[in-house]
């Protein structure tokens, strides 16, 4: 963005390298999540499978790690969402700087019954 009183302008493709680097941050998430469940699985449940303790620790932070292993995926989808949409902004603005420099060759033109 351009400095206040000096018009408005856009880096469509700085806005691209950025909106890539978002992919970056999904990828990254999942492959957190799958080196998490990979190394948690060969352990079994930590606090044990018999017992009243179990039980209760099952009820409450059983319940908590299963919301967070279907919010951490949800969540990469999200930034891939999102970098998809920067993609998509970062490519309206490379068209409309485009149609400005066209647009701005026509100005001088004079129109036919205006004033010269």
């Amino acid at each position: 963005m351009s400095a206040a009183g000096q018009g408005l302008s856009a880096d469509p493709d700085g806005i691209n390298q950025d909106g890539k680097r978002i992919y970056e941050a999904a990828d990254y998430t999942d492959e957190i999540v799958n080196h998490a469940l990979t190394g948690r699985e060969p352990h079994g449940v930590p606090w044990g499978e018999e017992g009243d303790y179990s039980q209760k620790m099952q009820e409450t932070l059983g319940k908590a790690e299963d919301i967070l292993w279907e919010l951490l995926p949800m969540i990469a989808s999200a930034q891939r969402q999102a970098a998809d949409g920067t993609l998509r902004t970062a490519g309206g603005f490379g068209n409309t700087e485009e149609s400005n420099v066209d647009l701005s060759g026509a100005i001088d033109t004079p129109l036919p019954g205006g004033r010269r």
